[in-house]
């Protein structure tokens, strides 16, 4: 024969229940409040020492000037001038010489 169990009704807490729930519900949510803010806190914090880096480590140096450029464009040009003779452009390519040795070979002293 089939066995029947009595339903059970269902139980309402208590009021003192039902304020402890609510108790520790509001708890836990001021306490997501404030690790949500620490978080946000914290990712602006990161995200500026980040930038701070990046712009430390991956900046461009800043291009040297090319010496004795006035130079070495007048005996490049002379020498395209006198493609025949190049022995024309002797003087230019004294004075490139001479600014470059002034220079040194780093570029100044």
């Amino acid at each position: 024969p089939p066995l029947f169990v009595p339903a059970t009704l269902p139980v309402h807490p208590s009021q003192a229940e039902l304020e402890g729930i609510r108790s520790v519900l509001q708890e836990s949510e001021k306490v997501l409040e404030r690790l949500q803010k620490q978080e946000e806190q914290m990712l602006q914090e990161v995200t500026q020492k980040a930038n701070d880096l990046h712009e430390k480590e991956y900046k461009l140096p800043e291009p040297k000037p090319e010496r004795c450029m006035a130079e070495r464009l007048a005996s490049v040009a002379c020498y395209k001038e006198h493609i025949k003779d190049p022995l024309k452009c002797a003087g230019f390519v004294n004075n490139f010489a001479d600014c470059l040795r002034r220079l040194g070979p780093l570029g100044g002293k």
